[in-house]
């Protein structure tokens, strides 16, 4: 790839000298003889890089670099000049000049110096787009859901994400989504371009989790051969993600503790204080109350991190949200195994709304990912699903009439009263379905709209407005 540098110069034997040494090292150059021919240049063209003179015959560097952000160029800007102007130098990288270079210059010393400032704005390119990817990929959108209980983790993780200095503790089920919401945390914050450094407490060893976290010094203990930096250190402006952190051993509890409140820690083996700026992230699948009762957890090291508390309901808890996540998770897996499944079917939808899931979304997503990988048809049917999901709602089944019995008497086996509580029931469940869509619920009731109507009339559920 070709890049492209503008020579800004009101010295035409500077610009025709170092035209030539950039040219035959294979840049395309363009040429401005003084500030308002540089900014026109790079309004029309796009510019890698902008080599400019700080003393012009019209505009200094200085306001044309001004005029340049204002613009919103994302050209690097090399400023040169043959005065040891500090101020002047201060003020121009303040702005976003990539270096200062002292006249005179050699043309081997300048292609040096571009060939490094183009290797950085590239690494500077792949980062943007790595965050832009993350941002896509862990936006808010990505919190599936309709229900009550989604909609307030939605709300709180919002929140949360615009004040990026308060400690956070995110509690729920394994498989609910915890990692998801910590990462959507930190991509829709302002450390958003800064590392996100994820560990799992429950994976590694007591004795090895400290070195992990914190580093250590040559020599600290018997492998300490080279000194080794800790993920609290790695993360440093951006975020530490303490997954399980209820498995995390009570005197590396406190070691925690005095990061957040002390804002330093040492590595192993270490005399020297570390300062740190960073945002902990905490989740736990585990009662971190009932474990403060046993001692197994920190008191106060639970009401640090429970500054803001996120808390995760089980799927089985909000089952409204199990067709939209399955809707989602068709679509994502489709695209990626480039499978022609559209839709689930009704049986296939009502089985999986009986099902209990123990694993929560993280099995839910499972399935789909199975089912997408070895099936090669549009529809989901019941026979996709795994058995044992099936057997578990066989069973249900034998069980329902039953309850819904007894569950619609109440105590009065009036049948009247049953036939209208369940069609109460079925009606109101029908147009949760279809988000209020009378039409669409009609259709799946097998009745007409102004049959709905007058049911709905008849057992009281419309509105007053429209009674």
């Amino acid at each position: 790839m070709m890049h492209t540098v503008l020579i800004t110069d009101d010295n035409e034997l500077i610009r025709e000298t170092l035209q030539k040494a950039l040219v035959s090292d294979g840049y395309r150059v363009l040429l401005a003889k003084d500030g308002r021919e540089c900014l026109e240049a790079a309004r029309l063209g796009d510019i890698d890089l902008i080599l400019l003179d700080m003393r012009l015959p019209d505009i200094n560097g200085i306001e044309v670099l001004q005029s340049l952000r204002q613009d919103q160029t994302d050209s690097i800007v090399l400023m040169m000049t043959a005065y040891g102007d500090v101020e002047s130098t201060k003020k121009a990288l303040d702005l976003g000049a990539f270096d200062f270079i002292r006249k005179p210059v050699t043309p081997k010393a300048l292609v040096s110096i571009i060939k490094m400032a183009m290797e950085i704005r590239s690494l500077r390119q792949d980062i943007r787009q790595t965050i832009y990817r993350n941002k896509e990929r862990y936006g808010y959108h990505n919190i599936i859901g309709r229900s009550v209980a989604i909609q307030k983790v939605l709300e709180m993780t919002t929140r949360a994400a615009n004040n990026d200095a308060a400690t956070i503790l995110i509690e729920g089920a394994s498989g609910t989504g915890k990692s998801l919401i910590a990462k959507c945390l930190h991509y829709n914050s302002l450390r958003a371009y800064q590392p996100f450094v994820e560990i799992n407490c429950a994976s590694i060893p007591a004795t090895l989790l400290e070195s992990e976290l914190f580093g250590h010094e040559a020599g600290a203990f018997t492998d300490a051969k080279k000194q080794k930096k800790g993920l609290v250190e790695v993360a440093q402006k951006g975020t530490l993600f303490l997954d399980e952190i209820g498995e995390m051993q009570p005197s590396l509890q406190a070691k925690m503790l005095q990061v957040i409140e002390g804002k330093c820690f040492r590595r192993i083996g270490g005399t020297q204080k570390i300062v740190t700026d960073i945002r902990i992230i905490a989740a736990t699948n585990k009662d971190l109350k009932k474990a403060m009762d046993d001692q197994s957890f920190r008191q106060d090291l639970y009401y640090r991190l429970n500054v803001i508390n996120i808390d995760v309901p089980p799927l089985k808890d909000r089952a409204e949200d199990i067709l939209p996540l399955v809707e989602h998770f068709i679509g994502l897996y489709s695209r990626k195994f480039n499978k022609p499944v559209k839709r689930i079917s009704d049986d296939a939808r009502d089985a999986l709304e009986l099902y209990a899931w123990p694993g929560n979304v993280r099995e839910l997503s499972n399935i789909v990912e199975r089912i997408m990988i070895l099936e090669d048809v549009e529809f989901v049917l019941p026979e996709h699903l795994p058995a044992a999901m099936l057997k578990g709602n066989e069973i249900s089944e034998q069980l329902l009439p039953g309850k819904i019995v007894q569950e619609l008497a109440g105590g009065d086996f009036n049948l009247r009263k049953m036939t209208d509580a369940f069609q109460t029931k079925a009606i109101k469940s029908v147009l949760e379905r279809t988000r209020g869509n009378r039409t669409e619920a009609a259709k799946l009731l097998g009745i007409s709209r102004v049959a709905l109507y007058h049911q709905m009339r008849r057992l009281s559920l419309l509105q007053k407005e429209e009674c």
